[in-house]
Order: structure tokens, then C-alpha cells, then sequence
């Protein structure tokens, strides 16, 4: 009796064991592809909308004119009538008076419309940019629906709130990439509190 009494224990203990360690092993296993499919999610995030961050052509004269008091936005970043409204406007820019030469000011305008938003080579990123032909002309990046989802888990304290920060309109401040047009989820730092996570 004894002696079937422990040849069940080790049975059953065998049998537990490896129950065990196929469900550990699956476990890992099946975490590892979720791994893969989140960062394969990651990096194909914006492709599905046609953003996956496109790179507009430099632009010397834009980065310095404009790029010397601000960030130098994308031109994808707004539709081609919000650029022209705010290049027509540089006596009043956002409370400054940003004018230049009129050379100058049509050379950068033209450089916008043509890497704006809705421009033909940005086609796709019209739907991303949820742009509404009905509406006036957006005069700032974070009205723009697509911005307003990307950003809305972030805490208004963190950035508004936030001395290093100040506003959701200093895009470089926590996207080191900013000034390359790069607006990675995984590259966001947000001063004083660490890499964002959302």
C-alpha cells in the first residue's frame, strides 16, 4: 500500500511539475511574440494613416528665420491655408511682431504650402491630421483634432504646469527629435518627470 501510495505521489507530482513548466514555457514564449507585436505595432503605428513621420526637404532659410525664436514645425504639421494665414500675418504672430523681407516671406510661405499637411505629397496624412476643409483655417498646430487626441492622457500639470516646459506648443522641449520632424512615442521625455509612457 505504501509502496503504491508513493508511486501516485510521483505521479501526480510528475504530472504537476509539468503542467508547471509548459505553462511557464508557453508564458514566455507567447509574451515574446506580444513583445514583438507590440513593437512591431509601435513602429508601424502611423503607417496605417500614412504618418509614419515623413521628412520634409530642409529648409536653410526657414530654419533660421523661424527656427531662431521656435521650434521650425514640419510643414506637415498644418494644412497649406493655415501656413498662408500665418505667413500673411507676421506683424501679429502670436503677439510678436515675426516680419521679414517680402523675398523672404514668399520663399518660406511657398516652402510650407508645398510640405504642408494636406499638400500632395502628404495625401495620406490628411485623414491622420483629421483636417476639415469646412472649418477656418487652424492658426495653431495644438488645435488640431490629431494633436489633441496624441496628447489628451498627458496631465495638463506636466506641461503647462511645468516650468521646463510651459506649453504643448514647445514640441522639442519633450521630443528630442522635434527639430528633425520626429514625434516617436518612445522618445518622450517630459522634464522634471522622466520618460512618458502612456
Amino acid at each position: 500500500m505504501q509502496e503504491q501510495l508513493s508511486v501516485w505521489r510521483w505521479t501526480l507530482g510528475g504530472v504537476l511539475l509539468t503542467g508547471s513548466l509548459a505553462i511557464g514555457f508557453w508564458g514566455l514564449t507567447s509574451s515574446e511574440v506580444r513583445a514583438d507585436r507590440d513593437k512591431y505595432e509601435s513602429d508601424h503605428e502611423y503607417e496605417e494613416y500614412g504618418y509614419r513621420q515623413p521628412q520634409s526637404q530642409p529648409s536653410p532659410l526657414y530654419d533660421e528665420e523661424c527656427g531662431s525664436c521656435h521650434l521650425a514645425y514640419p510643414g506637415y504639421l498644418l494644412p497649406t491655408d493655415s501656413w498662408i494665414n500665418l505667413m500673411n500675418n507676421l506683424e501679429d504672430h502670436f503677439g510678436e511682431n515675426a516680419e521679414l523681407d517680402s523675398q523672404d516671406q514668399q520663399a518660406i510661405k511657398q516652402y510650407l504650402a508645398t510640405n504642408a499637411a494636406d499638400s500632395r505629397r502628404y495625401a495620406k496624412l490628411r485623414d491622420a491630421a483629421t483636417i476639415d476643409d469646412s472649418r477656418a483655417p487652424l492658426m495653431r498646430i495644438t488645435e488640431l483634432p490629431f494633436f489633441i487626441e496624441e496628447h489628451d492622457e498627458v496631465p495638463q500639470y506636466m506641461v503647462e504646469g511645468n516650468d521646463q516646459v510651459g506649453s504643448f506648443s514647445q514640441c522639442d522641449t519633450c521630443h528630442a527629435d522635434a527639430d528633425r520632424g520626429r514625434f516617436d512615442e518612445d522618445q518622450i521625455r517630459i522634464p522634471g518627470y522622466g520618460r512618458w509612457d502612456d
